[in-house]
Order: C-alpha cells, then structure tokens, then sequence
C-alpha cells in the first residue's frame, strides 16, 4: 500500500511539473472564432482612443490626409488599432499578435504612382515576416494535431505549400491605413531632419495587415490536402486531420 501511494504521488508530481505545451491541442476553427470574438471586445474601447489621439496629431502635427472617399481617419486608425492590440492565443498558453503589419511610404508625382511604391515596399517587408512565420506555424500544426506518418519530406512539401497559399493572398492585400501629404509640416521636418516635397510632389503612407488566424487555417487547409489521400484508409487519423 505504501509503495502504491509513493508511486501516485511521483506521477502526480509529474503532471504536474510537465510543461504545458506536452498538453498543446489544436483548437477547431469555431473555437478559435470564439476565441476572437472575446478577445477583440476587450480592446475595442482601447483602440479607439488611441485612434482619437493619433487622427488630430497625424492631420495637425503632420499634414496627413485621407483619399477622397475614404473613411475618416479616426475611424481608419481605429481599425489599425484594433488589429495591432488583438492577441490571439497559442496552443502552449501564451499570447501573440493576431496580425502582422508592414508599412511602407513612396513619394511621386501622382497620387497613385506614389501608393503604388508605398504598397510595393510594405509588401515586401510583410513577404519576409510571412515566409518565417507561416514555416514554424505548419510544424506547429502538424505536432499539436498529433497527425503520426509525416516524415520530414511530407512535412517540407506542406510547409512549402503553405507559403505558396498565403503568398498569394498578400497580391489581394489592401491597405488598411492610406494617407497622403503635400506639404511637410516645419514641426515635423525639424523633428526627423527631413526635406521639404518638391513642389508638384505626393507623399503617400501606407500600412498593410495580414490576419495570422486567415494563415493559420490557410496551414491546415495545406496540410489537409496534402495528406488526405494517405490517411483515407485510416479512419481515427483522417477524422482528426478533417479537424483541423
């Protein structure tokens, strides 16, 4: 009896000092929009003070100005705002950034040659944080589905296939934030040192988002396609891949 209650007591021990991302389950794509849901009511009000603030001093301080059409840049920056305080949660219970962000600024001497250089520069910038993220996320997915049978080739295909998906997503991308300016307040250009615009000239800021939730299940939409048709004689194993 004794050795039995010292055995219990080890495991239970054990359990308890395991790390928890031995437990990581992947969640289902309902939940995790529950889950977004949650989260994104809490930072709400957050957000659009922080928007509030940041319109009066991007149209004072520093002459910015929204396209014709546009929403007003209160209610753009709010959105802005909101998705660079959205955390989402991970399968080992920490928190991360529900989006990756870029920005980018080109200056021409038309307004669409000069959003066109801002977008080009943004998306390459939010190119090289996707291709690292959407890599670790796919190994990520693949070990917390708990899928057996993928070898290190298959699982490279996957990976591969996933950058491919998202990749071209970032081609259908518009910018979230789309400001324009021809004259740079003189606060501003003592400020970060800068030159005044050239007469006849257009500064154009941008800033680009990419929803890591959309990534997450572009990976598992990869992963399912790739092995589907090994799994299709293995029952358990394909019900838990067409969880994903």
């Amino acid at each position: 009896m004794k050795k039995a209650l010292i055995i219990f007591s080890a495991l239970f021990l054990l359990l308890i000092l395991l790390p928890k991302e031995g437990f990581a389950q992947l969640k289902t794509r309902k939940e995790l929009n529950k889950e977004r849901k949650d989260l994104r009511d809490k930072v709400k009000d957050k957000a659009l003070k922080k928007a509030r603030q940041a319109a009066a001093d991007y149209e004072k301080e520093e002459g910015w100005r929204t396209f014709p059409g546009d929403v007003p840049l209160d209610k753009m920056l709010e959105q802005s705002w909101m998705n660079q305080y959205e955390m989402r949660q991970n399968p080992d219970g920490t928190e991360s950034n529900a989006y990756i962000w870029a920005t980018g600024n080109g200056v021409a001497q038309t307004k669409s040659a000069a959003q066109m250089q801002a977008v080009e520069l943004a998306k390459v910038e939010l190119a090289g944080q996707l291709k690292t993220y959407v890599a670790a996320l796919t190994t990520s997915n693949i070990a917390n589905a708990q899928i057996s049978g993928v070898d290190a080739e298959t699982e490279q295909s996957i990976v591969q296939s996933a950058k491919s998906i998202t990749s071209a997503t970032l081609t259908q991308i518009k910018p979230l934030v789309l400001l324009y300016r021809t004259k740079i307040p003189k606060k501003e250009l003592k400020k970060n040192n800068r030159q005044q615009l050239a007469p006849g000239t257009v500064e154009v800021q941008v800033m680009l988002f990419y929803d890591l939730y959309q990534a997450d299940f572009q990976s598992r939409d990869a992963i399912k396609e790739e092995l589907k048709d090994k799994l299709k004689d293995n029952e358990q194993e394909l019900k838990k891949l067409m969880e994903l």
